[in-house]
């Protein structure tokens, strides 16, 4: 059975152990950063969004952080998601109103959904996210004219890999959800098993994660749509040795 490591977050890690298990895959969590809530943020969340003429969604992670802080808001403002997983966390989670592009999930895509052409102009947008992360989308809503506010209710926090893990599952294979994630991957590799980490065969659903990929030395990187589309077209056989 060909191994994978989860660079991703813990919490996340549920839906993809499950698509490893039903493509015949061993998955590996190893995960180089954990999420924290930040409880400021949340405790003063009813009064940011208070003035929001909709809710931006930058992950499920910040649907499931937030949710339970947003009130009546649930239903009675857009939400905006920036894919189909964060909608689905939304939906799972009490939300109504829910706008999420079909195809793609990152800000380009959200930018073009035609709900941001019925809000109000000069119209308050408040993102829900981590802290850090991207400025394109926060950028290109004050170039059409909105208010944009930060909800910063989460944050990443390295955390150390065992290496001994790393070495013992063999893995073939990696899937990858964040260029920070892949950045503090490497960081953290012992000099012993870098040429081992470059050689894996990665998957990431992102172009810009895909760059990071190659510009850390990564010799075999491939875009997909969801992991289990990675896991259902590659064999053990088609893995690079």
């Amino acid at each position: 059975m060909p191994a994978i490591l989860l660079i991703r977050p813990e919490n996340r890690l549920a839906a993809d152990i499950a698509a490893c298990t039903a493509a015949g895959w061993q998955a590996v969590p190893f995960a180089p950063i954990r999420i924290a809530p930040i409880p400021d943020t949340l405790f003063r969340l009813p009064q940011t969004i208070a003035p929001a003429q909709a809710l931006f969604w930058v992950s499920p992670t910040a649907a499931e952080i937030a949710a339970p802080h947003i009130g009546s808001l649930k239903t009675k403002i857009p939400h905006i998601a920036v894919g189909s997983q964060t909608a689905q966390a939304l939906r799972q989670q009490g939300f109504a109103n829910i706008h999420a592009p079909q195809n793609g999930n990152d800000s380009e895509a959200a930018l073009a959904l035609p709900i941001w052409h019925t809000l109000p102009q000069g119209g308050t947008i408040v993102i829900i996210r981590g802290q850090g992360g991207r400025e394109h989308l926060a950028q290109t809503l004050h170039q059409r004219g909105f208010a944009v506010q930060y909800a910063e209710c989460y944050q990443r926090i390295p955390q150390p890999l065992n290496w001994q893990t790393f070495q013992a599952a063999q893995a073939q294979a990696a899937w990858v959800t964040s260029s920070q994630l892949a950045q503090e991957l490497f960081t953290q590799c012992p000099q012993a098993f870098t040429q081992n980490l470059k050689s894996l065969l990665y998957f990431t659903q992102h172009m810009r994660i895909a760059q990071t990929l190659t510009a850390l030395g990564a010799s075999h990187v491939h875009t997909v749509a969801r992991l289990s589309d990675a896991l259902h077209h590659f064999s053990s056989r088609s893995i690079p040795k």
